[in-house]
């Protein structure tokens, strides 16, 4: 990347680069792109496009409705600051359209 490039950059981003900073900004870059360039020069012409490492599908259950154990209602309850019957109560969050 050239100095040029770096600066044209820095103004459309909006970022103040000091003049002192742009050679060490100059030299991140560049081992950026270097290796970049490694992962140019693997032939992957004949390669099949992937959207997993894995040939495994994803496989689905039916979402079945249980009931909750009445001891397990009764311990979340339990922790709650406020309840009203099953249900945690809260304050209201959402007021009605004005």
């Amino acid at each position: 990347m050239l100095k040029e490039e770096l600066e044209t950059t820095a103004f459309l981003a909006r970022i103040h680069i000091k003049e002192d900073e742009k050679e060490k900004y100059l030299a991140d870059l560049s081992m950026m792109f270097d290796y970049i360039e490694i992962l140019h020069e693997p032939d992957i012409a004949d390669l099949e496009p992937t959207t997993h490492v894995t040939k495994i599908r994803n496989v689905w259950r039916e979402d079945v409705v249980k009931p909750c154990p009445k001891e397990i209602i009764e311990q979340m309850l339990d922790s709650a600051p406020a309840k009203e019957g099953t249900f945690y109560k809260i304050k209201k969050v959402i007021s009605g359209a004005s």
